[in-house]
């Protein structure tokens, strides 16, 4: 599909303003019925939808499936069950020197949304914040990465089949199309991808005072101790790491195991990655490719130039750039200021670091960022619990991982360089809501004891709620 011309972005943006009223003040019930109609359709579609996945990433259907299709209808079905309940005005605590006031939370939409979405995970992320800003009642322009052109074709034939351009509206374009919608005013962005692009975006919402969700990533730790089911974590390891390839904000980025594990580990590893991809995992049929060349030469890069400056490849290592095919690679011994220990990965390659004592790892971890998820395998409480004592991050997955984004009452979000604000589920439609205080007096007004004239009276009230406030 060819890029939304400026002058096309304009005539949308423009639609969608004057919409905003409207969409606005649809019911709750017609918010429903239109994420109803969205689930339907997805369904319809799900053929098309794993075609366009495993066309831009050679992606299985069943991991498509997991990854991208059933997180989307779970979501929707969540918020299509729990939006009455959370669209409705909230009464706060009683409180006694406010007892003639009636005091709730209401509601509303931010109005115009900008939803910015990147390619990992294509289909996925613009339908679940999509879904949340529906629910919420803005409209929304979708501006999705150029990266994923068959997955970007499936869902503005899907949207536009459901609801109109000044309610919904897809956006394709790269650089020039991405500024000209940052230099636009929004009530509220959502953007998901790099913290350098984070930035750029935060700085474009700052001109208008615009709200802003930023998800963003890092190098997210997993960290191993010596008292695991080597073989179990190893399986969670090499499923959570080497799903999508690699390309996931809150894959495992780098891999802390225990000494006294080491041996054993390493060669539970290289079976169990035989398990998975066979002899070779450029004929599996389970295994994605990477998005593109200029992604393949990045990590090749980093790769190669791990191993001059003294990195051992423990598993995997091979490519080819015609396949844009990276192997499931586990390596060791890479230079703290190499670009695999400095940058995230997001890709096929898993350094690992081997330690004796939990407060190094957990000292190492703290001088960089902090990530966008941690992991942490043990059979022991207490040292899981240290590790979440002494460590800072998005999210935290214990004895498992990347689920956590699944759970349907728990939030998604970083933490500074990581991410602003949290999305899915009931926070996704908070995110995308303001929440209004109202305070409405019943009967004789409060603030009567406070009018003009100022008299004795009025210092003896003031002294007696200092007293009983």
């Amino acid at each position: 599909m060819p890029y939304n011309s400026l002058s096309e972005i304009d005539a949308i943006y423009n639609k969608q303003l004057q919409y905003t009223l409207e969409a606005r003040n649809l019911s709750v019930a017609k918010r429903v019925a239109f994420l109803k109609k969205l689930l339907a359709k997805i369904r319809v579609e799900e053929q098309a939808i794993e075609k366009a996945l495993y066309d831009d990433f050679h992606k299985s259907a069943i991991e498509s499936g997991i990854t991208e299709i059933l997180a989307v209808e779970m979501e929707l079905k969540h918020i299509i069950k729990h939006l009455p309940k959370w669209a409705k005005d909230k009464s706060v605590a009683w409180s006694a020197m406010f007892a003639n006031n009636k005091a709730y939370l209401h509601y509303e939409p931010k109005g115009n949304v900008l939803i910015m979405t990147p390619w990992n995970y294509p289909f996925q992320l613009p339908m679940v914040h999509l879904a949340a800003s529906i629910a919420a009642g803005n409209t929304s322009i979708l501006k999705l990465s150029e990266f994923a052109e068959h997955t970007n074709q499936v869902i503005r034939k899907i949207l536009t089949e459901i609801f109109s351009e000044a309610h919904v509206a897809v956006v394709e374009g790269a650089v020039e199309e991405s500024s000209h919608l940052l230099a636009l005013r929004f009530d509220h962005i959502h953007f998901t991808g790099s913290p350098t692009v984070g930035k750029i975006v935060m700085e474009a919402a700052s001109k208008h005072l615009a709200d802003i969700t930023l998800e963003l990533g890092g190098k997210s730790p997993a960290i191993v101790d010596k008292h695991v089911n080597i073989r179990r974590v190893v399986k969670n390891l090499i499923w959570a790491k080497y799903v999508n390839a690699g390309q996931t904000c809150i894959a495992p980025d780098y891999l802390f195991v225990h000494r006294h594990i080491r041996g054993e580990f390493e060669s539970i590893f290289r079976e169990e990655l035989m398990e998975a991809f066979g002899k070779d995992a450029l004929n599996s049929p389970d295994y994605a490719r990477i998005i593109n060349k200029k992604h393949f030469e990045r990590l090749t890069s980093a790769l190669e130039s791990a191993k001059s400056l003294g990195a051992q490849v423990l598993a995997g290592g091979n490519y080819l750039e015609k396949e844009l095919y990276i192997e499931p690679t586990l390596i060791t011994n890479v230079a703290e200021n190499n670009t695999l220990m400095q940058e995230e990965i997001f890709g096929p390659i898993f350094p690992v670091c081997y330690y004796s004592q939990i407060d190094e790892v957990l000292a190492s971890i703290r001088k960089k960022e902090k990530p966008l998820a941690l992991y942490v395998f043990s059979k022991d409480n207490l040292f899981n619990k240290h590790v979440i004592r002494y460590s800072s991050a998005g999210s935290t997955c214990v004895n498992d991982a990347l689920i956590q984004i699944m759970h349907p009452n728990l939030p998604f979000g970083g933490v500074n360089n990581s991410g602003i604000g949290q999305s899915t589920g009931k926070y996704g439609f908070k995110a995308f809501s303001h929440e209004r205080a109202v305070a409405k007096s019943i009967g004789y007004p409060l603030s009567a004891m406070f009018w003009y004239p100022y008299t004795e009276k009025t210092q003896r009230f003031l002294q007696l709620i200092r007293k009983l406030f």
